[in-house]
């Protein structure tokens, strides 16, 4: 059983929420006002499983626990799962994911929020679930923020001196919250034996395997694709976009196209991804299935492609995706549909796999 599967449904509801409105404006980090006061939430009664909670990867039981009250409260709040992604990443940077009383200056708690800043006082800062609310409170205010990279979601957040450190941890991050999240849609199904929505079960209840052929295709994609996620020294492979030989990775370019390429099983170095799309059909939105391409087939360099793997809600707003990007090389994130910004990109279904 996956950790995924041991701890679905374990997230309890937060309890004791006092909206407390009428009392005056919240001030955030930036001195503005939300024209009332953050909703105070009592300490979260998360339960954890029988046992106590597990480590996730590398990370401690303790840290883990504190991940659980982040997802909490951002499922409380009705936050699409990309904000517990950026919420757990900050956590892990700013913190090591723990709840020191002090740090930098005057900055406390899990997120390293300042009281001098407007954060809150440091006794709230301490408290891991007003911490989490305040984060998500003033991520809900900037303009777009689901359509920002991680660290650009973070960075306008925290407002860091260092603001290029959170994208590392968007992996183990997707990871926590995948292990913590709650049996609701937000959960990010991100392990192979969960079959993406859009494809029949891979085991039925009777627990004998009846995979569907698409399913099982788009699998051995994402077996491969998840390859190269910790494969340099344990982590992404950088990216990199090189006709030298010596440069590539166990015989694929590491640029998006050569990426797929070695994903979807071909030839090295790999296809371009003018290559990958008339290798394709273009299909629509609502028929994309795990394995399935999202391209952009422009030259030059300024094409781009991405592997789905599933969708994160049933808006189809959002879904999982594994890339090869110059923002950190190999990732496994959740992405906007169809892609960051503006950038335009289509489905496509390659055809010889």
């Amino acid at each position: 059983m996956t950790t995924g599967k041991l701890l679905g449904g374990i997230v309890a509801a937060i309890l004791g929420m006092v909206v407390v409105c009428g009392l005056g404006a919240a001030t955030l980090v930036d001195g503005g006002s939300t024209g009332c006061a953050v909703p105070m939430i009592s300490q979260a009664a998360v339960a954890a499983p029988a046992g106590g909670w597990p480590q996730v990867g590398n990370y401690r039981p303790d840290q883990v626990a504190l991940a659980a009250v982040i997802v909490s409260v951002g499922e409380q709040m009705g936050i699409p799962v990309r904000g517990p992604v950026i919420a757990v990443a900050t956590a892990i940077q700013e913190s090591d994911l723990t709840n020191p009383a002090g740090g930098d200056r005057d900055s406390v708690g899990l997120f390293q929020q300042r009281p001098s800043q407007g954060w809150g006082t440091p006794d709230q800062l301490h408290d891991p679930v007003y911490a989490s609310r305040m984060f998500y409170a003033r991520l809900q205010a900037i303009p777009g923020w689901q359509d920002m990279s991680l660290t650009g979601a973070a960075q306008a957040v925290q407002r860091s001196a260092y603001p290029d450190a959170y994208a590392r941890w968007e992996p183990d991050a997707t990871m926590l919250v995948d292990a913590v999240g709650s049996s609701n849609w937000r959960t990010i199904p991100g392990d192979l034996e969960k079959c993406p929505v859009d494809c029949p079960r891979l085991v039925n209840p009777n627990e004998q395997s009846s995979p569907s052929p698409g399913c099982m295709d788009g699998s051995a994609v994402l077996t491969r694709a998840a390859t190269w996620v910790s494969a340099w020294k344990g982590g992404p492979v950088p990216y990199l976009s090189s006709s030298e030989p010596a440069s590539w990775f166990h015989g694929y370019r590491r640029d998006c196209s050569g990426y797929v390429s070695m994903a979807l099983g071909l030839a090295g170095p790999g296809l371009d991804t003018a290559g990958l799309a008339a290798r394709s059909a273009p299909i629509s939105k609502t028929d994309l299935r795990a394995g399935d391409l999202l391209i952009n087939p422009t030259p030059d360099l300024a094409g781009h492609v991405v592997i789905f793997d599933h969708w994160t809600d049933p808006t189809m707003t959002s879904y999982l995706g594994y890339e090869q990007s110059g923002d950190g090389g190999t990732h496994h994130r959740v992405i906007p549909y169809p892609y960051f910004a503006d950038y335009q990109m289509s489905p496509y279904r390659f055809l010889n796999r």
